[in-house]
């Protein structure tokens, strides 16, 4: 790119600016000179609105009809709005793109926010496909000296877009409450929706963490992971996040994606246009997808296409509809290392999982176990004050708990209506199988051998251990799929792996 300013061409562009109020102008005649600075790819730029969404206004000096637009926090032009600072993304994984629409040349991206007086008017995105292309704090530093060369057309800008978006924001907000009360459809979760207080109880180290950053990420938009055991609590703390968030006051739906049907699972989420789906009946709101990594694969590519346009689609109809909802999915299992095992969209997956939760197991909460089994034994009891004495809790805590805290709160109501007595002692628990860890000292016996001998033992030992997967065997013992092939075909076990 140039590193100087051409001053006789800056002047032109601001006086063509200052001589046109029209943001469809301004932003395309910005848009094309950024593209004469940097020659690249592609120079963007967005329209920033008042409620924090984005719209594509221009494209290397072109104007934009419809362009995509963005909610709120959504792709990088949100990103930059709501910091109000420039960033250069040089990785296509970058976890910010993950909501960010474009094309699959582009190796990385530039966005620097139009800001004048304290208020954005929008953002400007310089796409590079030169793999070797590494943007940085100059790059910004170029754009930032020409918007101050052009301080006056911008300010001017400004003024206008503030008396225009003030009347627009007033006519969507009416509309939106329009089609709120249109597209409301039956919910299962009672009235409007709304989750009612979500108590999740204890205070060890392991839960403190973990609801610390549930109030971290509730008030983010993009979608979170929550990944634990059966039982461990995965959906209430997904309800609770939804409750922490700025948009409790709207619907939430729950898709038990283990317990339906193809067809049903499908009819759940998308919906028809006579019933609306979780999808469109959570419109501001949130969808719990349970139990995710159960989702059939045609289901996972209609859902991926739903995160990436942001556009809604029916089983029955094919008009796109513009959604604004928060996913949160919860799974029993390791997706990102099972993802290929499964056949699970990685795609998909990396969406879903911009923020990933652990929940703790209940072995991993040992000190939560008095403070749980107290408040099911009384929550279940009409007559509340049991108590459970040291050795109650002494066995209780010995205790593996594989079914985790669904299995204590059965255990406790039921022992609520079997024992009358106040004070509840080991002898009024049924008998728990206590699992200890016996730690055997194993001498082997030494036996020569040579390194090939010692390196075959140890590659099928670990191909034995990994049920004979070989991509993760081959990434567990350092060497590539093809390499490893070779040495089993040396071995004598496989034939070798071709090119």
């Amino acid at each position: 790119m140039n590193n100087a300013l051409d001053m006789d061409k800056v002047s032109t562009l601001s006086a063509q600016l200052l001589s046109n109020l029209d943001e469809v102008v301004f932003f395309s005649r910005l848009s094309g000179f950024i593209g004469e600075m940097f020659n690249e790819y592609k120079v963007q730029v967005f329209e920033a609105y008042l409620d924090g969404s984005t719209q594509l206004m221009a494209e290397n000096g072109g104007s934009i009809n419809e362009g995509l637009v963005y909610n709120k926090g959504q792709g990088l032009s949100g990103y930059v709005v709501r910091t109000k600072r420039a960033y250069y993304s040089n990785s296509k994984r970058d976890p910010l793109l993950a909501t960010t629409k474009r094309d699959d040349c582009v190796e990385s991206e530039l966005c620097v926010p139009i800001i004048s007086d304290g208020s954005i008017l929008g953002t400007v995105h310089v796409q590079s496909s030169k793999e070797d292309r590494k943007f940085s704090e100059e790059d910004v530093s170029h754009i930032l000296d020409l918007f101050q060369k052009l301080e006056s057309p911008i300010n001017n800008m400004r003024m206008y877009l503030i008396a225009k978006n003030l009347n627009k924001e007033l006519e969507r907000k009416i509309k939106e409450k329009e089609e709120e009360l249109l597209l409301r459809g039956p919910s299962t979760m009672g009235s409007a929706g709304k989750v009612e207080k979500i108590e999740m109880i204890g205070h060890s180290n392991e839960f403190v963490k973990v609801m610390d950053i549930a109030q971290k990420v509730a008030n983010e938009d993009f979608p979170i992971l929550l990944q634990g055991e059966s039982g461990t609590g995965k959906k209430l703390l997904a309800k609770k996040i939804h409750n922490l968030s700025n948009r409790a006051s709207r619907e939430i739906a729950v898709v038990h994606c283990s317990a339906l049907s193809y067809e049903q699972i499908e009819r759940e989420i998308f919906g028809t246009q006579e019933r609306p789906g979780a999808i469109q009946r959570s419109n501001g709101g949130t969808v719990i997808l349970d139990t995710v990594e159960e989702l059939p694969r045609a289901i996972q590519d209609k859902l991926l296409r739903f995160l990436v346009t942001g556009e809604l689609y029916t089983m029955d109809s094919q008009i796109p509809m513009a959604v604004n909802v928060r996913i949160i999915s919860t799974t029993k299992t390791d997706l990102k290392e099972r993802a290929e095992e499964i056949g699970f969209n990685e795609d998909l997956l990396y969406r879903l999982n911009i923020m990933n939760v652990m929940m703790p197991s209940l072995r991993e909460r040992k000190d939560d176990i008095k403070i749980l089994s107290e408040y099911f034994i009384n929550n279940s009891n009409k007559e509340e004050g049991k108590v459970l004495t040291s050795k109650a809790i002494e066995k209780l805590t010995n205790y593996q708990w594989l079914g985790n805290i669904h299995e204590l709160k059965n255990l406790m109501e039921r022992t609520a209506i079997l024992v009358s007595e106040q004070f509840i002692d080991e002898s009024h628990l049924p008998d728990l199988e206590v699992i200890e860890e016996v730690v055997e000292e194993k001498v082997e016996d030494f036996s020569e051998m040579t390194l090939h001998e010692l390196e075959k033992m140890h590659i099928c030992r670990t191909l034995e251990h990994l049920g004979g997967n070989k991509t993760r065997a081959a990434k567990c013992l350092g060497i590539t799929v093809k390499t490893l092939y070779n040495k089993l075909h040396s071995y004598g076990l496989v034939h070798a792996k071709s090119e």
